[in-house]
């Protein structure tokens, strides 16, 4: 072609202003594949945040079980047993910690520094792991004689899994893992990542980023201070500022349909040139909070992602249905034991239909009948009108509250799964009243439709029941986060999350 992208830099002010792209594997400013930053800074704090302590926590759990194999079953650790045998009784353990911590939200970075949440949750994801592995047969070594190496067991590795936490909950929030960063665009998008960085503790504890203010090339904005933190000048002083503060990132908040100004252009090359990452916003606020970015201005709201986030994949589709309907038989089964006991308590505790029907809109606006255990008293909306359920909601039964916080009163709705009204997984269906209701606050509520919803999603596992307004708009960012990154390894979460809040009798 005749001409490297760092030449573009220097291109007149009037003809160098090039359309943002989003793509994250292409360049920033001109589309073209990432080939600049050659010396691209390695984040050791992501590597010490997030895997180091996994690694740490494997082995402690190993060492547990070691200990347990050397003192209490003699013949473990010879050639009565093969090697083969202490690797599959190792991986087996280790599953069964992950699974656990993972219910227990044992590597939710914000919660290793809260002493109490540490001890919680670690006592219970070592006594399940540890109870859990030894009544596994076959996968696992024989249980012991007595009951005294069983506490031995588990204790050896509550000790020292907790040990381990407390002296990571003491040295996470050192400074040298802060992670240096500057935000381009001191609009609503730069704000809003602001805020959700640095004031959103979950997140703060996640990321621990240092940002020390805004670029701006709007001079009206300069000196000006917004969420704490001070526009410092414009572009061309955007390299004078990486290098000073060293930077480790700059985070790129100006929306795609603007364009770059020459200075500021010029020094995000440079930038980029000397490995300092440049990644959007919007990216940043997705990947961290799980939700699309939502902006509001002048009381209406509107998608910062300028793009549709409607992803059309054949292969998905396909192994999805199949999950789906393997699913549904499966749930059949546990439909037909829990029946009873359901027809029983609402005989006694609450007279009426066992079943509920609801009209439903579902995928494209289509409607349909969804089927669930009743929970409420019969004609709960007969005076109020439609509304939403509420936290203590008193039209809840008492059974109907049980079935709730277990989400066994979903049972009856994998009728319409194997019919393929919906997904196991998806954006839950709405009222048609509510549908209406909401897009007229809400131009693009009806984006939600454009996928079949499901039985469980994102938003319900990441969200408490949406009891107003407000809570209905955080839903929809998260329902938006799930219909732009679906997939059968985010579908999976979100059953192992599911499966979470029903042992923990969370459900709403």
């Amino acid at each position: 072609m005749g001409f490297s992208l760092q030449s573009l830099a220097h291109l007149k002010p009037e003809i160098c202003r090039i359309p943002i792209l989003l793509s994250p594997n292409k360049c920033y400013f001109c589309g073209l594949p990432k080939i600049l930053a050659t010396q691209k800074k390695y984040d050791y704090r992501f590597l010490f945040r997030r895997y180091i302590l996994i690694i740490v926590d494997v082995l402690l759990v190993v060492t547990a079980l070691l200990v347990y194999l050397r003192f209490f079953h003699p013949t473990a650790l010879q050639s009565y047993h093969t090697f083969q045998d202490n690797l599959l009784w190792m991986a087996v353990i280790i599953i069964l910690w992950f699974i656990y911590s993972y219910i227990f939200n044992l590597y939710k970075l914000s919660n290793v520094d809260r002493i109490t949440a540490t001890i919680r949750n670690t006592v219970f994801t070592a006594v399940l792991t540890g109870a859990t592995y030894l009544f596994i047969p076959f996968l696992s070594p024989t249980l012991p004689i007595s009951r005294t190496p069983a506490f031995v067991f588990i204790a050896v590795m509550v000790i020292l899994v907790l040990i381990w936490r407390l002296c990571y909950a003491a040295f996470i929030i050192h400074p040298i893992l802060n992670k240096k960063a500057i935000v381009i665009g001191a609009g609503y998008t730069g704000r809003e990542i602001v805020r959700t960085l640095l004031h959103d503790a979950s997140i703060y504890h996640k990321t621990a980023y240092k940002i020390y203010g805004y670029i701006d090339d709007d001079i009206t904005k300069h000196g000006k201070v917004y969420d704490d933190l001070k526009v410092l000048g414009d572009g061309k002083m955007l390299l004078k500022f990486a290098k000073r503060l060293d930077l480790d990132e700059i985070i790129m908040a100006i929306p795609d349909k603007e364009t770059l100004s020459a200075n500021l252009f010029s020094n995000l090359i440079d930038c980029e040139n000397s490995g300092i990452q440049v990644i959007p916003a919007t990216q940043i606020y997705e990947e961290q909070t799980g939700r699309v970015m939502i902006k509001i201005k002048e009381n209406e709201f509107h998608l910062t992602n300028p793009y549709s986030i409607i992803r059309k994949d054949n292969f998905y589709t396909f192994t999805n249905r199949i999950v789906n309907i393997s699913c549904a038989l499966i749930a059949g089964l546990f439909f037909i034991l829990v029946l009873p006991f359901v027809w029983i308590g609402n005989l006694i505790f609450s007279k009426g239909p066992l079943f509920f029907l609801q009209e439903r809109i579902g995928e494209n606006n289509k409607k349909f009948n969804i089927i669930k255990f009743r929970t409420m008293i019969v004609d709960a909306e007969k005076d109020t009108g439609p509304q939403f359920a509420q936290k203590n909601d008193n039209r809840i039964t008492r059974v109907g509250n049980v079935l709730r916080k277990t989400r066994f009163d979903e049972l009856p709705q994998f009728w319409n799964v194997l019919r393929g009204d919906i997904n196991l997984i998806g954006p839950r269906p709405e009222r048609e009243y509510f549908v209406e209701e909401l897009s007229k606050k809400i131009p693009f509520f009806k984006l939600r439709n454009s996928v079949k919803p499901g039985l469980t999603g994102w938003a319900q596992v990441k969200h408490h029941y949406a009891s107003d307004f407000d809570d209905t708009l955080v839903k929809l960012q998260y329902d938006l986060y799930y219909i732009k990154h679906r997939s059968l390894l985010l579908d999976l979460l979100i059953i192992f999350k599911t499966i979470a809040v029903m042992i923990k009798f969370k459900g709403t």
